[in-house]
């Protein structure tokens, strides 16, 4: 089994950016295997000098924009959550009200 050390590690804070020009195909594969990484709830994003990885669980909000201009098109989608971590903090620091009815 293969391991990483630190320096290889993905990062799990921060931000990943890459942008190209690829043919359908291509694109399609990339999102094939994000609809895969939600499923699987992990994503691993790498190109040679970066890999960062999140992970997808619970409720996403999910947004979709599509435009058409002088025959330019583009479409947008934008994925948001929160990380389990978040969600157990939250769950721990939990508030409980009761009536008082007597006890």
């Amino acid at each position: 089994m293969d391991t990483l050390s630190d320096s290889e590690q993905p990062s799990r804070e921060g931000k990943f950016s890459y942008q190209s020009v690829q043919d359908a195909e291509s694109l399609a594969a990339y999102l094939r295997a994000l609809a895969d990484g939600i499923e699987r709830g992990s994503i691993l994003f790498e190109r040679k000098d970066a890999r960062f990885v999140m992970s997808p669980s619970g409720l996403l909000g999910f947004a979709v924009e599509a435009k058409a201009k002088e025959g330019r098109m583009k479409l947008a989608l934008k994925l948001a959550w929160r990380e389990k971590t978040a969600e157990k903090e939250r769950e721990e620091d939990l508030l409980v009200v009761r009536s008082g009815g007597g006890e």
